[in-house]
């Protein structure tokens, strides 16, 4: 995170605007540093869980139902999937070495460490009643095709780790997506769907930036998003957080 990015979301707040994050990850994932400008809320999984000043205020879980169908359709396409459960990650033995041997590839010491220090390790991730959504890489089946298999039982969505094989996703419930996430916040909160702005970057940040007042799409975001996005910012390493909060008013 840019010093200015950090600097502006906390201007942004002390000027009475509440600040969230919206992740795909689960809360335990993401980084302890990127939480400390202060945020007024959390909505994580992918919008499977949302907090309001350190309280939960809505959680959605897989069924096993949903679960078993998916996980069964992964392993047939040989793909590398885990589970993002509440407070760990749930995967094979096998799996675990898969997903550690791809992400050393992407040399990110620091994931690996905040996310695979909180494993279980299970061969039946369809019998866990906490599991907030499905992550899987390599798979022979690109996501188009995964997207074809589970309809009307789950949400396929391409994978914010880009690759030309278009090998990897992530797996929700219907209807569970960020902006689901951010219609559950601001209805606890008394918010107005009207004030809400939304910065997004990757594939799963489509029905964000869609939901939202104001969809900002960062300058490096995928070129697919910026042209659904309202407005389009500089990219996260020109200041582009810092430059649309001050375009907009709120700095």
């Amino acid at each position: 995170m840019p010093e200015s990015a950090r600097s502006a979301l906390r201007k942004a707040r002390q000027n009475g605007h509440q600040i969230v994050l919206c992740s795909s990850r689960s809360k335990y994932q993401i980084y302890p540093w990127l939480l400390e400008p202060g945020f007024d809320g959390i909505v994580a999984a992918a919008g499977a869980y949302a907090e309001h000043n350190g309280e939960i205020i809505y959680q959605h879980f897989m069924s096993e139902d949903e679960l078993y169908k998916a996980v069964t359709l992964l392993d047939h396409a040989g793909a590398c999937c885990s589970a993002q459960a509440a407070g760990r990650m749930i995967t094979s033995a096998s799996h675990r070495i898969r997903h550690l041997a791809r992400f050393k590839k992407l040399a990110d010491e620091e994931m690996i460490s905040q996310i695979w220090q909180h494993v279980e390790l299970s061969d039946q991730i369809w019998q866990h009643e906490d599991v907030e959504k499905l992550v899987y890489y390599e798979s022979t089946m690109n996501v188009a095709e995964i997207q074809k298999q589970p309809a009307g039982i789950c949400d396929v969505t391409e994978s914010s780790f880009e690759t030309e094989q278009s090998d990897s996703g992530e797996i929700t419930c219907c209807g569970i997506n960020k902006a689901h996430g951010m219609e559950k916040y601001i209805i606890h909160t008394g918010m107005a769907k009207a004030d809400i702005i939304a910065f997004g970057d990757g594939p799963n940040d489509f029905d964000m930036i869609s939901y939202a007042a104001v969809g900002m799409a960062m300058g490096n975001a995928v070129e697919a998003l910026k042209s659904q996005a309202d407005f389009v910012t500089k990219g996260i390493d020109e200041d582009g957080i810092a430059y649309a909060l001050l375009e907009l008013g709120l700095i």
